[in-house]
């Protein structure tokens, strides 16, 4: 009898399947941090990833991780509209402080950085790189933190405006930075110029077909309706196709759409949250990724530099928040929530530096073990000091759920 009517022993895993296994896994360890050690979910779901990967048990492999970037796009563009058109544009007229928050932490943030990277020894183009990076809060983890511990109140609107305020500025100061490092490595003014000017004009121009792209839907469809979801998140995907082709960055026009959106019509817009249940688990699946790509051997290599990064980031943001808290309306409680709950790092950190160690390999050996060891760490605490913050001012509910056996 033919030996091609068998299987091959040990058996092959289909690639699907060991996708399925991970997210059932994340699904399951998640749901027993919330029940039983009161911690986010978002936490197991990365530790889940992070056993899964190449570091670890090697289900997910480094050839597999590379062929899901579009989808790490896809997911960061959903959450990244999603938190630009709940930012209200008219509230910082009203209240310009929150701006001035916003810039003062961002700033504080990126000298804190650069400074204990520059202090350390190392290159002035690395510390650019991990002053930029260290800007970031995660929208990724604030949205979905928000809808698990479904938090409310003043501080977790101002967690909203201020992330957004990162992520553009993060982004912006990485065109800079991009433009240095080209006439840095290659002494090339005109690349150094024109190159940030493209990725932003393009950026720009994206952002305006896909706000005009839903201003259309919103008068075609019912916004609360699961299909006008799917077909949003249809037009976020042919934009990251578009952005990819144009070799454009993929997390700037997300967002900038959404602020347009929020900006020509501030009514409430009244979506699934994360576009329904589909997105749900592609926000699941993002964050196993994200957990699946961080090096263990970065963080054993540059573990001492990312704590004194977290530090120095952490003392920043806090500083710049609570100098401006009470001018704001903000009480002193309030105003220390707020700063440490801006801890969280992720998707749009990693892209950023993913990106610029792919187009610059010489400086990617020197910057992976000190960015990547502040990711690893903050993807992982970020979440619960952000829980654990929004509950301490009594604007988030508790996760720990009584078990009971079969509900």
């Amino acid at each position: 009898m033919p030996s091609q009517i068998f299987p091959a022993w040990p058996p092959a895993i289909d690639p699907l399947a060991v996708a399925a296994l991970s997210l059932l896994g994340a699904i399951i360890i998640g749901e027993l941090f919330a029940r039983f050690l009161s911690l986010p979910r978002i936490t197991g779901y990365s530790l889940t990833g992070l056993v899964c990967g190449p570091a670890l048990l090697g289900w997910i492999s480094v050839h597999e991780l590379a062929g899901l970037r579009l989808l790490i796009d896809l997911v960061l563009a959903m959450l990244l509209f999603e938190i630009g058109i709940r930012v209200n544009l008219r509230w910082l007229r009203h209240n310009p402080l929150v701006l001035v928050s916003g810039l003062l932490e961002s700033l504080l943030a990126f000298v804190a950085v650069f400074f204990v990277v520059h202090y350390l020894g190392y290159t002035l183009e690395t510390g650019l790189v991990a002053a930029t990076v260290g800007m970031a809060t995660s929208p990724a983890v604030v949205m979905a933190m928000i809808g698990q511990i479904k938090a409310r109140g003043q501080v977790t609107n101002r967690l909203l405006m201020l992330t957004a305020l990162n992520v553009t500025l993060t982004v912006l100061t990485a065109h800079a930075v991009l433009g240095f490092i080209h006439h840095s490595y290659g002494n090339d003014w005109i690349t150094a110029i024109c190159h940030p000017l493209y990725q932003f004009s393009g950026s720009l121009l994206v952002a305006y077909l896909l706000a005009k792209s839903f201003y259309w839907l919103r008068r075609c469809f019912d916004p609360a309706r699961e299909q006008s979801a799917l077909m949003l998140f249809i037009f976020l995907a042919l934009a990251m196709t578009l952005l990819q082709a144009l070799k454009l960055p993929a997390l700037l026009a997300p967002l900038l759409a959404g602020i347009i959106v929020k900006h020509s019509d501030p009514r409430p817009h009244l979506w699934p949250q994360h576009f329904g249940s589909v997105g749900g688990v592609m926000v699941i699946l993002l964050f196993v990724i994200i957990g699946a790509s961080l090096n263990w051997r970065s963080l054993q290599t540059g573990v001492w530099i990312a704590l004194l990064l977290i530090a120095a980031r952490g003392g920043a943001q806090l500083i710049g928040v609570l100098l401006t808290g009470k001018p704001s309306g903000l009480s002193l409680r309030q105003s220390l929530a707020l700063g440490i709950s801006l801890a969280p790092m992720s998707g749009v950190a990693f892209v950023l530096a993913a990106d610029i160690g792919q187009i610059f390999p010489a400086l990617n050996d020197e910057l992976e073990p000190v960015v990547m060891g502040m990711i690893f760490i903050l993807e992982i605490l970020g979440p619960i000091l952000m829980q654990r913050s929004l509950r301490w001012i009594d604007e988030a509910q508790s996760t720990r759920q009584p078990w009971k056996p079969g509900g």
